[in-house]
């Protein structure tokens, strides 16, 4: 697949293509026809071709074949519909008279080099692959980075997020902008054996809950760990380290990180046996200062007022437009 730069939409614009061969005089070659029509433009089937394949390609290879035709059409349709956008912003951007001048056009080529860690010749034997020359290449190049220009000039600039939106998106989502929370967690485990029966299963219980009475009497953790403990962590006493949400089993998260230092939990079913937990250190969890991330916070609340914004002045371009889908 080749590179992409940033496209114009505010949301990720969907790259896709399509391959139709139907008969035309002989077999096997392609019948061009139109598609749709937005004013005074055609969509012709070459075009939702270049725009499609990859996504289309994925449709066909997954799926049961009585579900694969309609996620096609479905795909087509989405694909037509981007291309109707496309045209209605080329349409824009000719009333505007935007134009993108060369040493644009090379900055983002080049920051495509730079992320793909393709040199320049490596890029153009990648394009005659696809089936592209380069200077075709830098055209669509221009296209979407004057698209982006015209999104710029007639949403992004004319949005203004204020202080106290910023500040209100802070101090309701306090998670969201807080330093992940870790703790480090001690256990001693007791595996249970693969298809376990019941019997084999309370044997097990009850040798953890021996050893939990023990540790709550306050017997040494970590050497109770050494000892009876089957975990591969069992000859450092049990320590398993720093975990952040989501980085362990969810019983043992959901245990572990109710504790607090020096706390031990109850016995822990998990699929894999039962865990005794201690919790050693937590850090992390803070709010983090306001002047810290305001900045992240008025970039997302650009980027949802923009995807707003971009949606409706893109309804308002199709209702006054003429579309004729021939799809």
């Amino acid at each position: 697949m080749l590179p992409r730069i940033m496209r114009f939409k505010i949301v990720p614009f969907l790259v896709f293509s399509l391959w139709v061969l139907a008969p035309r005089g002989g077999p096997g070659e392609v019948v061009e026809r139109i598609v749709a029509l937005v004013n005074n433009q055609v969509i012709t089937l070459s075009e939702l071709d270049e725009m499609g394949k990859p996504v289309l390609d994925q449709v066909r290879q997954t799926g049961l074949p009585a579900e694969r035709e309609e996620r096609l059409k479905k795909a087509r349709r989405e694909v037509l519909g981007h291309l109707i956008e496309s045209k209605l912003l080329e349409e824009e951007m000719k009333k505007r008279k935007i134009e993108v001048p060369d040493r644009d056009v090379d900055a983002a080529i080049q920051d495509v080099l730079k992320s793909s860690n393709l040199t320049e010749d490596a890029l153009k034997k990648t394009l005659a692959r696809e089936g592209m020359t380069y200077a075709s290449y830098r055209q669509k190049i221009r296209d979407e980075l004057g698209k982006m220009r015209l999104v710029s000039r007639e949403i992004k600039s004319k949005i203004v997020i204020e202080d106290e939106d910023v500040r209100k998106r802070y101090q309701e989502n306090p998670e969201k902008y807080s330093e992940p929370l870790e703790v480090q967690i001690q256990q001693v485990f007791f595996p249970l054996p693969k298809n376990a029966t019941n019997e084999q299963v309370a044997a097990v219980q009850r040798e953890a809950s021996t050893i939990l009475e023990r540790a709550r009497r306050g017997d040494d953790f970590t050497q109770l760990a050494k000892v009876y403990s089957r975990g591969p962590e069992a000859s450092e006493g049990g320590v398993l380290g720093y975990f952040k949400k989501h980085e362990l089993v969810r019983e043992v998260e959901e245990a572990g990180f109710k504790l607090k230092p020096g706390e031990i939990s109850d016995l822990v079913r998990s699929s894999a046996g039962f865990h005794i937990l201690k919790v050693l250190d937590r850090k992390g969890g803070e709010l983090r200062p306001f002047a810290e991330v305001q900045n992240r916070i008025r970039e997302e609340a650009m980027q949802e007022e923009s995807e707003k914004k971009f949606n409706e002045w893109m309804t308002d371009l199709k209702s006054k437009a003429y579309i004729e889908i021939r799809l």
